[in-house]
């Protein structure tokens, strides 16, 4: 009887494979490994991701196809006249706990608020947790599947919605079509490839010093990567044709977590920073070709975003900049849907994958170049000291930003391995945006080495090195205006925010 079940689950797998086309039957799996996926389609980890969150070829094309793909016959079911499904439940609730620990030592840690250096309390960071979700993710019908999560994030104290995708998707009878609806709460989740956006490798969250962060290691870049949820939420189409091409067009609109209302106002604006003025649209391009054991992509986007910011999105840079000259600047309104920042993000990203039977590599990257256009009201015309008149908060009507990052990576076995990163950003002096002599300039490198005792729990230990920051070129200086609590701190280099993390991922 055992090799009877047995010899039915190979025959489901091997329809799914063989029927399914290089669309798949269903859908592929959301960027980050979790177990409703291996429990819903019988198959492990490694079938989909090369090491989490990494898709390869077949967990790419499992999320395209809506998250549907499953081995496992519906609990409860019904179907009308036409032999159309009204009811698909599946027996196993697609309910997963994710969570990520780390712990972080400085180079050399900023001084204690309110006391001179060399006070230490700060010279380590312990986030246990540094995030803790529960994740619904799965099979909603034959056509829908969903990644829902809730996330408690230990650096804020908070619980909160975190990353949502919706799909619907379908494909034509000879699979060379497959077509899909998505909707979700964060710009680029989305998304299959790792070379840019919500996962772009490395991955691994980490606490950076450098307190103007919008992603990874925590430094300026490009909007592109910081449209996620609480701030914004969208619809979009998308095709994929011949397993090789994929096309996507969507529309994205501000969604403020915590508003009384969806109205763009001076609260919703207050809550988070800023908000999108009315839409931002965005599309995305991308061609993969697979071959034995190599994948390799190449892909392009773009996006519009008309941004109103508030006093709080800029205050802290601002009166930073202004403190170093002896000068107060606080802003004194929060700016109208009138105001607004233009930003045009045009990007283009790469992936290649060897993906062996005992060696994976992986080459990934992208170049992102942002061009900022800044209402007329927003643009200083006269200065006291570094004090701007009235509501300025820009020196330049236009600013650009050109971040560039490439990740190398290996592993052997699945289990041990790592990667080494490279990220650059370069951009026009605006001393009003940015604080200190003006620059956005930075430049860090992460090295990480990885132990996998599971597919499903992952041990690392990742060095953060800092070679330029912001407000200064020069690998040996970094304005005070950029150093947390730095009156008393002397000799501020690049480098003093170089970071050890010793970090913990699983899943179950």
């Amino acid at each position: 009887m055992v090799g009877v079940v047995r010899l039915q689950q190979l025959a489901a797998v091997a329809a799914i494979w063989i029927f399914g086309g290089p669309a798949l039957m269903l859908i592929a799996q959301p960027a980050r490994a979790i177990p409703p996926f291996a429990r819903q389609t019988g198959l492990a980890c490694e079938a989909c991701h090369t090491l989490p969150p990494e898709l390869t070829p077949f967990g790419r094309r499992f999320k395209l196809n809506g998250y549907t793909l499953t081995t496992r016959p519906p609990l409860v079911n019904d179907v009308d006249d036409n032999k159309q499904n009204t009811l698909w439940l599946t027996d196993l609730p697609g309910i997963a706990v994710l969570a990520q620990l780390n712990y972080s030592h400085y180079n050399r840690a900023p001084p204690d608020t309110g006391q001179p250096y060399p006070a230490h309390a700060q010279s380590d960071t312990y986030q246990f947790p540094d995030q803790f979700s529960l994740a619904y993710a799965g099979a909603v019908s034959d056509h829908v599947g969903a990644w829902m999560q809730l996330t408690y994030n230990g650096q804020s104290g908070s619980v909160g919605v975190d990353n949502i995708d919706i799909r619907y998707s379908d494909h034509t009878l000879d699979n060379r079509w497959v077509w899909g609806i998505t909707a979700n709460n964060y710009l680029t989740f989305q998304d299959v490839w790792n070379g840019i956006g919500s996962y772009t490798i490395p991955n691994f969250n980490t606490v950076s010093l450098y307190n103007n962060g919008v992603a990874g290691a925590g430094t300026t870049g490009p909007i592109l990567n910081a449209l996620g949820p609480g701030v914004v939420a969208g619809i979009g189409a998308y095709v994929f044709f011949n397993d090789s091409l994929y096309f996507e067009v969507s529309e994205y609109h501000s969604a403020v977590a915590g508003g009384a209302s969806p109205v763009v106002d001076s609260v919703s604006l207050a809550a988070n920073g800023g908000a999108l003025d009315r839409f931002a649209p965005y599309a995305r391009i991308a061609y993969e070709r697979d071959w034995g054991y190599n994948s390799a992509e190449i892909g392009a986007s773009v996006l519009y975003a008309n941004w109103i910011p508030s006093n709080g999105y800029i205050s802290a840079q601002q009166q930073a900049a202004a403190a170093l000259a002896g000068n107060t600047y606080t802003p004194s309104q929060t700016f109208n849907p009138g105001a607004i920042e233009r930003y045009t993000d045009l990007s283009v990203d790469w992936q290649y994958q060897y993906n062996g039977q005992h060696n994976i590599f992986g080459f990934m990257g992208h170049v992102t170049h942002e061009r900022q256009q800044n209402s007329p009201q927003l643009v200083a015309a006269t200065f006291t000291g570094s004090t701007p008149s009235g509501s300025a908060i820009y020196t330049n009507p236009t600013d650009t930003l050109t971040q560039f990052l490439v990740t190398g990576e290996y592993f052997r076995n699945r289990q041990y391995g790592g990667l080494v990163s490279f990220t650059r950003t370069t951009g026009t002096y605006d001393p009003l945006e940015n604080g200190g002599n003006g620059s956005p300039a930075n430049q860090y490198e992460t090295f990480e080495l990885d132990y996998v005792p599971w597919l499903n729990v992952r041990f690392l230990l990742q060095y953060d090195v800092y070679q330029v920051v912001a407000n200064n070129q020069s690998p040996f200086n970094l304005s005070n205006a950029n150093f947390p609590n730095s009156p008393g701190f002397t000799n501020i280099k690049a480098g003093n925010n170089n970071t050890w993390v010793l970090g913990l991922w699983m899943d179950y």
